[in-house]
């Protein structure tokens, strides 16, 4: 049993090394977006100032239940943004993964432009580790892409059909949602205690 784990996780391990420059890259995009935007944002953008103790989390997504606002999170994050938002449409054309991916970086960076520092200290954690996820995503989703699109940009020096190359990219995904499941699954608790107990 711990071979098995072992060997898995080490061929997860292989597939995120293997798309290490893309990996690189679009980490890059996503957390430049979002300092860029947010200074963008402080200087276009004049909100009001919240009344003290406003907030749209200040008594949890489910009342006291930590654990369904945990499920919450985790399902909502992994299966409604990484999955659907940023990694499907890859699928379609390659480019909409990065795309996507910016687009949430500018909406992340918008928003923590008007928050309090102590709330984006608070907040910091778990936006890193989203964004890793995401980002990971977006490597999927780009993968799947290209691979039908240009199966020989994404496996280099081998011969490769566009069926072939789209079945082997998918199995990669697979390997790369191992490494998105678990940083959600990671982010969902560091924000579901952010929230009940900051």
């Amino acid at each position: 049993m711990g071979m098995l784990l072992k060997e898995f996780l080490k061929s997860c391990s292989d597939v995120l090394l293997a798309r290490g420059k893309m990996f690189v890259v679009l980490n890059g995009l996503f957390f430049v977006v979002v300092l860029a935007s947010a200074l963008v944002a402080s200087f276009v953008f004049v909100l009001p100032p919240l009344e003290e103790g406003t907030s749209v989390i200040q008594n949890g997504l489910f009342g006291d239940s930590w654990v369904l606002t945990f499920l919450f999170i985790f399902f909502s994050n992994l299966i409604l943004s990484a999955f659907l938002v940023v990694t499907l449409p890859g699928l379609a054309f390659f480019v909409l993964s990065c795309l996507l991916l910016s687009y949430r970086s500018v909406f992340w960076g918008s928003l923590l432009a008007f928050s309090p520092i102590s709330q984006f200290l608070a907040a910091l954690p778990t936006i890193v580790l989203e964004g890793e996820a995401y980002v990971i995503a977006a490597v999927a989703g780009t993968t799947l892409g290209l691979s039908w699109f240009k199966p020989n940009w994404v496996f280099r020096g081998e011969s490769l059909s566009r069926r072939e190359a789209l079945v082997r990219a998918f199995k990669e995904c697979f390997s790369l949602y191992f490494w998105v499941v678990l940083v959600l699954f990671v982010a969902a608790i560091v924000e579901t205690l952010t929230i009940y107990l900051l």
